[in-house]
């Protein structure tokens, strides 16, 4: 008895150890609850009862030269919805409802609504909303828990159709930039830059998003605001471009035959771009509209093509200021050099025209150049010979990109003998002959033929085109300005230059160019007829500008697709682009007056025709 009784009191002492490491067990995890983990379950808990309602920061302004916002920011209203724990039947009903005032599909809209539900985040359905729209749409707030409105910061370009392509626009992000992003704080209904700067300085227009901490109640009702979340502002930059040059260049394009071409312009002292104009030309407005319709007219419409860094076309006559630099400067032609023009080259089998068919007759440089002879530049491309022209175009930066910092550049194609070689084929005269007038396989862009133009200004200096003045950052880091940087040095004689000069002046001021002549300034500038097999011959013309006395602060190429001669469709764009660099504005004629019955006008005299200085 007596052992059997031991062994009843060592079971209730393991009972009783056993007990006591529960309870130690309890107390051990009450305390872990209460004390350790107290602030995590507070956190899970509140969540439970409040949502989180995202609020666009105001993206940071792009300026002009000038001050002047060419993108800014405007307050919108946004349509969110808060997941509730409603039934399905009052789900698919709102999604019909919604779909009628958002003109969206209400199949895709429902499918959106479950995804909300299925990952219990708010959602916004609509942003940018129209004031009438949002009025309908409050009304809806009041009968489905969860959905509200929220006002938040919207891009806007104040002046809609303007440096499009410069610019760029904003649209919703793909999956790809999703998974790039969201380790940034993206979200995944956040708009981000497309092409131009908005795509190029993401990071550092974007804003740090704010919202409103809310809470809720088990139906999704928003009950009252717990916290206001701080947005911050993206970074302003600041850009070397004039509103006023830009506004020309576009509508110059704009108002061109053809309405397509691109017009770059340079500060020949330095590389900053004036202007950089692509038609056909779109309002990034179009890609923040509430209609999902209208977005996507806008997207299948839209020509993002930027002629004036990808666009690749033969320099034509434009060419002929490099052929005659290397002719010039290596001694393989003089100026006084003349030759007869009957309006064609007869050599060998082949037969060259010069657009003249009736001939210039006899010619020397300065009239070559600025009556644009192909037959004197036809010889005179021979006596220089391939390989000359082609180093001299590369010295002047064609062939490889200007490295403006702008997606998509393109390098065109260095036509000459070494290109060739490297390919396995021969080079023969008829090559130089074509390469003499700009034609071949020669293909530039319209922003290398700026450079060619400032180069010439500013005698010999291959500045990067750069388009930053200066990035004022929001965060307090110090403020980035943007210095100038020279690529290369086009080294030629004193004498060339002042020839070259000269030369382009004659151009504009009594040959193929006076459409661009400007009272008050000195413009020099070359036209360029520029063959396409695909269709009509494109026009050119690249000039600078200059005060009696001062050195040229613009420089300026334009390119008017199959719009044929340089004087007439591409000189006229130049000129209203040069007199907006300098403030001049296009002079009106006067009204005529009414004259009294009984009288006859004056009769005025007859004033002789300028004589032409060749």
């Amino acid at each position: 008895m007596i052992h059997g009784g031991g062994s009843l009191i060592e079971r209730l002492n393991i009972l009783w150890i056993l007990v006591y490491l529960a309870g130690g067990g309890l107390g051990v995890r009450l305390i872990q609850l209460q004390i350790l983990e107290r602030v995590e379950y507070r956190q899970l808990a509140e969540g439970n009862r409040t949502k989180i309602i995202h609020q666009n920061a105001p993206r940071g302004r792009i300026f002009d030269r000038k001050g002047l916002p060419m993108a800014s920011n405007q307050p919108a209203f946004s349509l969110i919805y808060l997941p509730t724990k409603g039934p399905n039947q009052e789900l698919g009903l709102l999604a019909r409802q919604l779909a009628q005032e958002l003109k969206q599909d209400p199949d895709d809209l429902l499918e959106t609504l479950q995804q909300a539900v299925r990952e219990e985040s708010a959602l916004r359905l609509a942003e940018n909303l129209p004031p009438e729209t949002m009025f309908r749409l409050s009304e809806l707030k009041t009968i489905y828990p969860g959905v509200d409105l929220v006002v938040e910061a919207r891009r806007y370009y104040p002046f809609g159709l303007f440096a499009s392509h410069l610019l760029g626009y904003m649209g919703k992000m793909d999956p790809r930039s999703w998974r790039t992003l969201k380790s940034s704080g993206y979200r995944v209904d956040s708009r981000i830059g497309k092409i131009g700067l908005e795509a190029a300085f993401e990071r550092e227009l974007r804003g740090r998003d704010g919202g409103l901490r809310m809470e809720v109640d088990a139906q999704g009702r928003l009950r009252r605001i717990l916290e206001r979340i701080p947005w911050s502002a993206g970074s302003n930059i600041h850009l070397t471009v004039d509103a006023a040059v830009q506004k020309a260049a576009d509508e110059g394009l704009r108002n061109s035959a053809t309405k397509k071409g691109a017009v770059v312009a340079l500060d020949p002292r330095n590389g900053a771009l004036l202007a950089l104009a692509s038609a056909p030309d779109f309002d990034p407005n179009a890609f923040l509209s509430s209609d999902p319709e209208v977005v996507r007219q806008t997207i299948a419409g839209i020509d993002e093509f930027n002629r004036a860094i990808s666009g690749t076309y033969a320099p034509g006559s434009t060419f002929k200021v490099i052929v005659s630099a290397a002719g010039l400067n290596e001694g393989r032609f003089a100026v006084p050099d003349s030759v007869y023009c009957p309006g064609y080259l007869e050599y060998g089998k082949d037969i060259f025209l010069c657009w003249e068919h009736k001939g210039h007759k006899r010619v020397s440089w300065f009239a070559g150049l600025t009556h644009s002879c192909d037959v004197y530049f036809y010889r005179m491309g021979l006596k220089t010979g391939g390989h000359l022209i082609e180093k001299y175009a590369r010295m002047f930066g064609l062939g490889s990109e200007t490295k403006v910092a702008l997606r998509g550049e393109r390098k065109g194609n260095l036509f000459g003998p070494t290109g060739r070689s490297k390919a396995g084929r021969a080079w023969y005269d008829g090559d130089t002959i074509n390469l003499s007038i700009g034609q071949g396989e020669m293909l530039v862009t319209p922003i290398q033929m700026a450079v060619v133009a400032a180069a010439v200004a500013n005698r010999g200096t291959i500045w990067r085109p750069h388009y930053i003045e200066r990035i004022a950052y929001s965060e307090g880091r110090p403020e980035y300005r943007q210095k100038p940087e020279k690529l290369g040095q086009v080294e030629l004689k004193d004498e060339v230059w002042k020839d070259l000069q000269e030369g382009m002046r004659l151009v504009v001021s009594s040959g193929t160019g006076v459409a661009a002549r400007i009272s008050g300034l000195d413009v020099a500038g070359k036209t360029g007829t520029a063959q396409n097999p695909a269709g009509p011959d494109h026009a050119w013309f690249i000039s600078y500008a200059s005060r009696p006395g001062e050195i040229p602060v613009v420089a300026v190429a334009v390119l008017v697709e199959n719009g044929g001669h340089g004087s007439s469709a591409a000189g006229p764009i130049a000129r209203a682009v040069m007199m907006a660099a300098y403030g001049i504005e296009e002079k009106k004629p006067a009204p005529a007056s009414a004259t009294p019955a009984g009288l006859m006008p004056r009769t005025l005299p007859v004033l002789p025709a300028p004589l032409r200085t060749l």
